[in-house]
């Protein structure tokens, strides 16, 4: 299963990898010119076109693309720059990422969400992201992960030695499916819970009554989270290895207050066979003894030459 965690670290990849393509194709559809120069065909069609109004005035197509290039252009352009660089060393180096490999990546992204249909959803509600834009983005890293240990030899007693110290890593590990309503005393948490006791909704009382608003609006659901997720409170887990799918439980004393808990559902993680095992303590090992991700894709900016070439303006300061 995934972690809170890793799903972190996937969410900021593609994140940016959605920022690039959103500025990309908006740099195409307008282009970037110097800020002295513009096109005043271009700025007379954009005026034209309101996007947003506030108080009778309007916010233009133009306005809006000026503010995305002062907030974002750099970094967009520099990720647009990096896929070219990426995927032209891997031509070079006849380096191929399968369709096979992305789904099975994937496939292990998801391990952390109850079922396929809610990793779609949330990568599509949260983050605006399509299947097609995730695959995208997952042939990009893995490409690039290829680049950056291409030639890094792992000795087979290397990877044991590897599995031995952190069969953790590898073990099969129980997900809760939660959800909680979190509160300032202890009273009010047990106010909800004896509105639980005479049948009212768990996601109605998370609305109105949960004070994290990151997840009142979703019925309290905090998703899927393995047994011993860094980032929940010990106690909060401690309490949903205790119930069974449908129960809840509290009050649970937090750092900042009190929750209670329900357990939606649990998962038994499945077991990894020794061959993706051997193969992903490989993976994990070559990539510890290769230059960081980011500082090869500058690299390979450079060995092709690749250059931004206009100015952009800074962001203002709000």
């Amino acid at each position: 299963m995934i972690t809170r965690q890793e799903k972190g670290l996937w969410a900021a990849v593609i994140i940016l990898a959605a920022g690039v393509l959103f500025m990309g194709s908006l740099i195409v559809i307008r282009g970037l010119k110097p800020a002295d120069e513009p096109s005043p065909a271009e700025d007379k069609q954009a005026g034209a076109d309101a996007v947003a109004s506030f108080n009778g005035s309007t916010i233009t197509e133009s306005d809006w693309v000026e503010e995305l290039k002062r907030t974002h252009g750099e970094e967009a352009l520099t990720q647009m720059l990096n896929h070219k660089a990426v995927y032209a060393e891997a031509q070079s180096l006849k380096i191929k990422v399968t369709p096979e490999e992305v789904t099975e990546e994937i496939n292990r992204e998801m391990q952390g969400y109850a079922s396929p249909d809610d990793y779609y959803r949330e990568m599509a509600d949260q983050l605006n992201l399509t299947p097609e834009k995730i695959r995208a983005e997952t042939e990009y890293r893995l490409t690039l992960q290829k680049i950056a240990t291409a030639g890094i030899r792992i000795t087979d007693a290397e990877v044991q030695r590897y599995i031995d110290q952190h069969q953790e890593e590898f073990a099969a590990k129980k997900a809760y499916h939660l959800a909680w309503i979190q509160t300032d005393t202890e009273d009010e948490a047990n106010r909800v819970l004896d509105r639980l006791q005479q049948g009212e909704d768990f996601g109605t009382l998370a609305a109105a009554y949960s004070l994290d608003e990151f997840t009142r609006d979703q019925g309290g659901d905090l998703g899927t989270v393995e047994e011993d997720d860094p980032f929940i409170a010990p106690e909060v887990l401690q309490t949903a290895s205790t119930l069974k799918p449908g129960d809840a439980a509290g009050p649970v004393r937090l750092n900042d207050g009190y929750a209670v808990v329900q357990l939606i559902s649990v998962e038994n993680g499945s077991t990894k066979s020794s061959e993706e095992i051997i193969r992903e303590a490989r993976k994990q090992l070559a990539l510890s003894e290769a230059v960081p991700l980011s500082q090869l894709e500058e690299q390979l900016r450079n060995k092709y030459d690749a250059k931004i070439l206009i100015k952009i303006s800074p962001s203002k300061a709000s």
